[in-house]
């Protein structure tokens, strides 16, 4: 008999190499460890961005391309929840419209900052600093997106009536927490600099920190609740 979760553990491999990319290539390429910050005047801004476009458009122009793995791994998460729900899919649906709309997130921020990267060395230094600013506002500013799929994923596997759930509980309180953290995103537009900026303590290092963290946790019980459900089917 063919294993009914063949395509479902393939779906779950979308989320770590995604990761994986994000910190190469969005993060590293793409100078957004941390992000160029919003306090720089915009010559200051070009002089320092301006140089290593090439490089950020590279970063770039690979996560764009892979960002569709958010939402192949938010359907993996969505066959296992399915199994929690059984009758009532209303959290497994709502988790992966939340990893839908997060996918467009990586998509819509980095087109734009690939669209700065085009022409850094024509572009006045005002203009290129607002495609920039533009870019980390929606990708900030969207944050609802994501706490939508993480607060959904929370809820779910805390209704697991198995005496050993799916994933332990206290995962699902960390996702459910930090789908609310991001509310704390919500301020990024009245600071240029300190901690609730777009590259500050609290609005980057801590935020971004908890969403890697985020999938990585995630994976790893997503990959053990489907070795679960296979073995618990197995004729």
């Amino acid at each position: 008999m063919e294993n009914p979760y063949k395509y479902v553990r393939i779906c779950a491999w979308g989320g770590p190499i995604l990761l994986i990319v994000t910190i190469i290539f969005w993060g590293i390429l793409g100078r957004n460890i941390p992000p160029y910050s919003a306090g720089l005047s915009a010559a200051e801004f070009k002089a320092q961005f301006a140089p290593v476009a090439d490089q950020i458009r590279v970063g770039m122009t690979v996560t764009i391309a892979c960002s569709v793995l958010y939402f192949v791994w938010g359907l993996a998460i969505t066959k296992v929840m399915e199994k929690v729900e059984r009758h009532n899919n209303v959290l497994s649906t709502l988790q992966l419209w939340g990893a839908g709309f997060t996918t467009l997130i990586f998509v819509i921020p980095c087109g734009i900052w690939l669209t700065a990267t085009f022409r850094a060395d024509t572009l006045e230094p005002g203009t290129l600093q607002i495609l920039f600013d533009l870019g980390w506002m929606i990708f900030d500013l969207a944050y609802s997106l994501t706490t939508l799929q993480m607060v959904a994923l929370g809820v779910c596997f805390l209704s697991d009536r198995r005496q050993v759930p799916l994933f332990p509980a206290w995962v699902s309180w960390f996702s459910i927490w930090v789908g609310v953290m991001f509310v704390i995103e919500a301020l990024n537009p009245f600071f240029k600099t300190g901690p609730f900026s777009r590259s500050g303590t609290v609005n980057y290092w801590l935020e971004f920190s908890i969403f890697f963290l985020f999938m990585a946790i995630i994976s790893v019980y997503l990959f053990k609740a489907i070795d679960r459900l296979v073995r618990e089917e197995a004729p």
